[in-house]
Protein backbone atom coordinates (compact mmCIF):
# COMPACT_ATOMS: atom_id res chain seq x y z
CA UNK A 1 0.00 0.00 0.00
CA UNK A 2 1.54 3.35 -0.62
CA UNK A 3 2.24 6.07 1.18
CA UNK A 4 -0.73 8.23 1.00
CA UNK A 5 -3.41 5.60 1.42
CA UNK A 6 -1.80 4.26 4.58
CA UNK A 7 -1.82 7.76 6.10
CA UNK A 8 -5.46 7.94 5.00
CA UNK A 9 -6.05 4.92 6.94
CA UNK A 10 -4.96 6.61 9.98
CA UNK A 11 -6.31 10.02 11.57
CA UNK A 12 -4.85 13.45 12.35
CA UNK A 13 -4.99 13.08 16.20
CA UNK A 14 -2.65 9.98 15.35
CA UNK A 15 0.04 11.87 13.70
CA UNK A 16 -0.39 14.63 16.08
CA UNK A 17 0.33 12.40 18.83
CA UNK A 18 3.45 10.89 17.69
CA UNK A 19 5.28 14.39 16.54
CA UNK A 20 4.33 15.68 19.77
CA UNK A 21 6.37 12.53 21.33
CA UNK A 22 9.15 13.96 18.65
CA UNK A 23 8.36 17.19 20.19
CA UNK A 24 7.24 18.89 17.09
CA UNK A 25 4.08 20.17 19.02
CA UNK A 26 3.28 23.32 15.98
CA UNK A 27 2.55 20.82 13.13
CA UNK A 28 -1.54 21.27 13.90
CA UNK A 29 -2.73 23.89 11.66
CA UNK A 30 -4.62 26.46 13.39
CA UNK A 31 -8.25 25.29 14.92
CA UNK A 32 -11.12 27.08 12.64
CA UNK A 33 -8.91 25.72 9.11
CA UNK A 34 -11.19 22.61 8.80
CA UNK A 35 -13.55 20.81 5.99
CA UNK A 36 -15.84 22.94 3.73
CA UNK A 37 -16.17 20.12 1.71
CA UNK A 38 -18.62 17.40 1.41
CA UNK A 39 -15.11 15.19 1.37
CA UNK A 40 -13.61 15.69 4.67
CA UNK A 41 -9.98 13.59 3.82
CA UNK A 42 -7.17 14.66 2.26
CA UNK A 43 -3.43 13.48 2.24
CA UNK A 44 -0.19 14.37 -0.11
CA UNK A 45 2.65 16.00 -0.49
CA UNK A 46 2.66 20.20 0.15
CA UNK A 47 2.30 21.98 -2.94
CA UNK A 48 3.13 25.60 -1.28
CA UNK A 49 2.08 29.12 -2.36
CA UNK A 50 1.78 31.98 -0.71
CA UNK A 51 -0.44 35.71 -1.51
CA UNK A 52 -1.31 38.84 0.20
CA UNK A 53 -4.06 41.37 0.01
CA UNK A 54 -3.86 44.43 -2.44
CA UNK A 55 -5.52 47.69 -2.78
CA UNK A 56 -3.84 48.33 -5.95
CA UNK A 57 -6.39 49.28 -8.80
CA UNK A 58 -6.62 47.09 -11.45
CA UNK A 59 -4.51 44.24 -9.95
CA UNK A 60 -5.07 40.76 -11.69
CA UNK A 61 -2.92 37.73 -10.74
CA UNK A 62 -4.00 35.91 -13.33
CA UNK A 63 -1.04 34.64 -15.12
CA UNK A 64 0.69 34.05 -11.86
CA UNK A 65 -2.40 31.61 -11.36
CA UNK A 66 -2.14 30.06 -14.71
CA UNK A 67 1.62 29.21 -14.43
CA UNK A 68 1.18 27.97 -10.66
CA UNK A 69 -1.51 25.58 -11.95
CA UNK A 70 0.87 24.18 -14.61
CA UNK A 71 3.32 23.44 -11.94
CA UNK A 72 1.17 21.25 -9.82
CA UNK A 73 2.20 17.69 -9.44
CA UNK A 74 0.32 14.35 -9.28
CA UNK A 75 -0.06 13.06 -5.11
CA UNK A 76 0.25 16.87 -3.93
CA UNK A 77 -2.25 18.84 -1.80
CA UNK A 78 -2.28 22.55 -2.68
CA UNK A 79 -1.49 24.75 0.40
CA UNK A 80 -1.99 28.75 0.37
CA UNK A 81 -1.01 31.01 3.05
CA UNK A 82 -3.66 33.96 2.05
CA UNK A 83 -1.39 36.72 4.43
CA UNK A 84 -4.67 37.31 6.62
CA UNK A 85 -6.90 38.15 3.84
CA UNK A 86 -10.61 37.61 4.79
CA UNK A 87 -12.82 39.30 2.13
CA UNK A 88 -12.66 37.06 -1.11
CA UNK A 89 -12.38 33.55 -1.86
CA UNK A 90 -9.19 32.46 -2.37
CA UNK A 91 -9.99 29.01 -3.83
CA UNK A 92 -13.18 27.39 -6.08
CA UNK A 93 -14.54 25.41 -8.54
CA UNK A 94 -12.48 26.36 -11.59
CA UNK A 95 -9.14 26.17 -9.25
CA UNK A 96 -10.35 22.71 -8.24
CA UNK A 97 -10.93 21.51 -11.66
CA UNK A 98 -7.58 22.55 -12.85
CA UNK A 99 -6.06 21.45 -10.06
CA UNK A 100 -7.29 18.22 -10.28
CA UNK A 101 -6.72 17.69 -13.54
CA UNK A 102 -2.96 18.32 -12.98
CA UNK A 103 -3.39 15.37 -10.08
CA UNK A 104 -3.83 17.84 -6.96
CA UNK A 105 -5.66 15.70 -4.02
CA UNK A 106 -7.21 18.95 -2.47
CA UNK A 107 -7.05 22.29 -1.04
CA UNK A 108 -5.67 23.26 2.05
CA UNK A 109 -6.67 27.11 2.50
CA UNK A 110 -5.83 29.76 4.95
CA UNK A 111 -8.61 32.37 3.70
CA UNK A 112 -11.64 31.11 2.03
CA UNK A 113 -13.58 29.13 -0.39
CA UNK A 114 -16.23 29.23 -2.92
CA UNK A 115 -18.29 27.74 -5.39
CA UNK A 116 -18.70 25.09 -2.89
CA UNK A 117 -22.30 22.96 -4.20
CA UNK A 118 -19.77 22.56 -7.37
CA UNK A 119 -16.80 21.57 -5.92
CA UNK A 120 -19.44 18.93 -3.35
CA UNK A 121 -20.34 18.03 -6.96
CA UNK A 122 -16.85 16.81 -8.18
CA UNK A 123 -16.09 14.49 -4.59
CA UNK A 124 -12.88 17.11 -3.88
CA UNK A 125 -12.06 18.06 -0.49
CA UNK A 126 -11.42 21.68 0.66
CA UNK A 127 -10.17 22.82 3.93
CA UNK A 128 -10.34 26.67 4.53
CA UNK A 129 -11.32 29.12 7.03
CA UNK A 130 -14.47 30.61 5.70
CA UNK A 131 -17.04 30.63 2.72
CA UNK A 132 -17.02 33.76 0.54
CA UNK A 133 -18.33 34.78 -2.69
CA UNK A 134 -16.31 37.25 -3.71
CA UNK A 135 -13.45 36.21 -6.40
CA UNK A 136 -10.02 37.40 -4.98
CA UNK A 137 -9.01 38.56 -8.52
CA UNK A 138 -8.21 42.16 -7.43
CA UNK A 139 -8.64 42.77 -3.72
CA UNK A 140 -5.55 39.49 -3.24
CA UNK A 141 -2.61 38.20 -5.12
CA UNK A 142 -0.78 35.21 -5.41
CA UNK A 143 3.02 35.99 -4.67
CA UNK A 144 5.11 32.83 -4.69
CA UNK A 145 4.49 29.23 -4.65
CA UNK A 146 6.86 26.05 -3.84
CA UNK A 147 8.30 28.09 -1.27
CA UNK A 148 7.98 27.68 2.64
CA UNK A 149 4.68 29.18 3.95
CA UNK A 150 3.85 29.54 7.61
CA UNK A 151 0.12 29.13 8.83
CA UNK A 152 -0.45 29.62 12.19
CA UNK A 153 2.65 28.57 13.91
CA UNK A 154 3.35 25.81 11.72
CA UNK A 155 5.74 26.30 8.73
CA UNK A 156 5.10 23.60 5.55
CA UNK A 157 7.60 23.44 3.29
CA UNK A 158 7.46 22.04 -0.32
CA UNK A 159 7.19 17.66 0.01
CA UNK A 160 6.03 18.10 3.66
CA UNK A 161 2.89 15.52 4.38
CA UNK A 162 -0.35 16.86 4.72
CA UNK A 163 -2.92 14.97 6.44
CA UNK A 164 -6.35 16.11 6.79
CA UNK A 165 -9.79 15.33 8.21
CA UNK A 166 -12.59 16.27 10.38
CA UNK A 167 -10.77 17.35 13.03
CA UNK A 168 -8.31 19.44 10.86
CA UNK A 169 -4.90 19.37 9.20
CA UNK A 170 -1.92 18.33 10.69
CA UNK A 171 1.64 18.59 8.66
CA UNK A 172 4.33 15.98 8.55
CA UNK A 173 7.96 16.80 7.96
CA UNK A 174 9.06 15.71 4.58
CA UNK A 175 12.10 13.58 5.83
CA UNK A 176 9.76 12.42 8.80
CA UNK A 177 7.22 11.07 6.39
CA UNK A 178 7.51 7.14 7.10
CA UNK A 179 9.00 7.02 10.33
CA UNK A 180 5.89 9.25 11.86
CA UNK A 181 3.32 6.59 9.51
CA UNK A 182 5.31 3.71 10.91
CA UNK A 183 4.92 4.82 14.70
CA UNK A 184 1.42 5.91 14.27
CA UNK A 185 0.18 2.47 12.55
CA UNK A 186 1.54 0.96 15.61
CA UNK A 187 -0.36 3.24 17.95
CA UNK A 188 -3.29 2.85 16.17
CA UNK A 189 -2.71 -0.96 16.40
CA UNK A 190 -2.81 -0.71 20.49
CA UNK A 191 -5.58 1.82 20.37
CA UNK A 192 -7.80 -0.86 18.29
CA UNK A 193 -6.57 -3.09 21.17
CA UNK A 194 -7.69 -1.08 24.13
CA UNK A 195 -11.07 -0.16 22.09
CA UNK A 196 -12.16 -3.64 22.16
CA UNK A 197 -10.80 -4.46 25.53
CA UNK A 198 -12.82 -1.79 27.19
CA UNK A 199 -16.13 -2.55 25.43
CA UNK A 200 -15.65 -5.93 27.13
CA UNK A 201 -15.45 -4.71 29.96
CA UNK A 202 -12.27 -4.67 31.13
CA UNK A 203 -11.22 -1.98 33.44
CA UNK A 204 -9.12 0.87 32.34
CA UNK A 205 -6.27 0.89 34.46
CA UNK A 206 -5.53 -2.92 33.44
CA UNK A 207 -7.00 -2.23 29.48
CA UNK A 208 -3.96 0.89 29.99
CA UNK A 209 -1.50 -0.95 31.75
CA UNK A 210 -1.90 -3.42 28.49
CA UNK A 211 -1.61 -1.27 25.67
CA UNK A 212 -0.35 2.01 27.69
CA UNK A 213 -3.05 4.31 25.21
CA UNK A 214 -5.88 6.48 26.22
Amino acid sequence: MEIRERYLALYTGAIADILDKRGLREQVLPRGLGPRTAAKRVAGLAFTGRGAPTDRAGDDDTATRLRMLDSIRPGTVSVWACGGSVNCAHWGEMMSNAARQRGCEGAVIDGGVRDLDFIDAMGYPVFANFACAASSVGPWNIEEYEVPVRIGGTVIHPGDFVLGDADGVVVVPGALTVDVLEAAAEGWLRERGMREELRRGVSVQEAFAKYGSL
